[in-house]
Formats: C-alpha cells, structure tokens, sequence
C-alpha cells in the first residue's frame, strides 16, 4: 500500500494556484518539453545482456538481450577479458553495440560468504575471481612458475 502524502494549508494553496493557471492556459500549445525515455532510440539504447564463451577485450561477439527483449546482436568489447557471464550492460551507439559496463557479482567464481579480487593472471587476459582466504584463483588451481597464484 502506498504511503499516504499531506500538504500543509499553505502548500496546498500552492498546487492550486499553479493547477488553475494551467488550467486557464492556451491549450493549443505545444506542451512540456521532454526527454527520449531510457532506451529509447535516437541517443542510443542501453540494454542488459549475456554471452555464453569467453570474451577478450577489443575482441566482437554474439550478445543476447534479457528475456523482455530475445534477441540476439553482436557487440564489441571495451571493457576487459571476461568469461561467460549474465548481467552486463551494451549500449548501442554510432559504430554499434558495445560492451560497456557489468555486475561484477554475475561473474564465474563469485562467492559472497568470501574476500575476493577481481582480476586477471599474467597468462590470461581473462578477468576473474581470485579468493584472498586461499590465495588462489577460483578457476585457477595450478601456480605459475614462482608458485604465486594471481
């Protein structure tokens, strides 16, 4: 239920005053001004997406929109290396869809009971999630040649 709203005598007086001057307006005019909504065309459209294979940066793919939309585009990515994921954003702009932002949560290895970096080792340019408990990536278990876990 919504929450119920009160005007002090004085506001209320306010709100009529302004009613009754438009309502005695011109109403042949052309009306309020207003902005495209969001994800509108024209200025470009913003929309969330999902892939289902690794995805390295500069690199294009094929992206599919969420389930309001079912469709498919491919965009290019401008963020970083990512593995498959749900929860990013692409925006369509004059050279195409790109990839453009994400929810860090949605991604491979995510666990929230735990500390963890995001990043990437230095034989993958592929992000991902590292524990700091167990010093080791959540994809990865083998250390690289120094026995350090990136």
């Amino acid at each position: 239920m919504a929450d119920r709203v009160t005007f002090t005598p004085g506001s209320a007086e306010r709100i009529a005053k302004v009613v009754r001057i438009v309502e005695a307006g011109n109403r042949d005019g052309s009306g309020l001004p207003t902005a495209p909504r969001f994800g509108e065309s024209g200025r470009g459209s913003v929309r969330f997406c999902s892939w289902t294979a690794t995805w390295a940066h500069s690199d294009t793919a094929t992206i599919t929109f969420d389930a309001a939309i079912s469709r498919t585009a491919t965009a290019t990515n401008v963020i970083l290396g990512v593995g498959p994921g749900d929860g990013w954003v692409a925006k369509k702009g004059s050279s195409g869809w790109q990839l453009i932002g994400f929810d860090m949560t949605e991604q491979p290895g995510y666990a929230s009971g735990e500390i963890q970096l995001f990043g990437h080792s230095s034989s993958s340019a592929i992000a991902q999630w590292y524990s700091v408990t167990t010093c080791e990536p959540s994809t990865q278990t083998v250390p690289d040649e120094y026995g350090w876990f990136y």
